[in-house]
């Protein structure tokens, strides 16, 4: 929980909610959602790796297509948006709020 809330203090403090990045992400909203995609996507390839793939490329290459046919991104962006509503700038809430999206979006499952 301590990294979280530590990874939430810097792009909060760092950024306006809604503010406009000179990078990909136009919201920290959309930059924490695409953070939550990144860990379950490696999440996933870890599983596959455990399970005796031994090709990183193509074990990674795999977990990215198991994401991309999946309807993952929908429900982390709905999610990520409905935590930011209801909490704002509690960050101990909105962090409990992206654990949960994590859980409850596992590929691995």
């Amino acid at each position: 929980m301590q990294w979280c809330w530590c990874l939430f203090t810097f792009f909060h403090r760092s950024l306006p909610q809604n503010s406009t990045m000179p990078w990909k992400f136009p919201t920290v909203q959309s930059m924490i959602g695409h953070a939550i995609v990144c860990l379950l996507v490696f999440e996933h390839a870890y599983f596959l790796m455990q399970q005796g793939s031994h090709d990183w490329k193509e074990t990674l290459r795999v977990a990215v297509n198991k994401y991309k046919s999946s309807d993952t991104w929908t429900a982390i962006s709905t999610a990520v948006k409905a935590a930011f509503q209801q909490h704002g700038n509690n960050g101990a809430d909105l962090c409990e709020m992206i654990l949960r999206v994590i859980e409850e979006n596992r590929i691995s499952m």
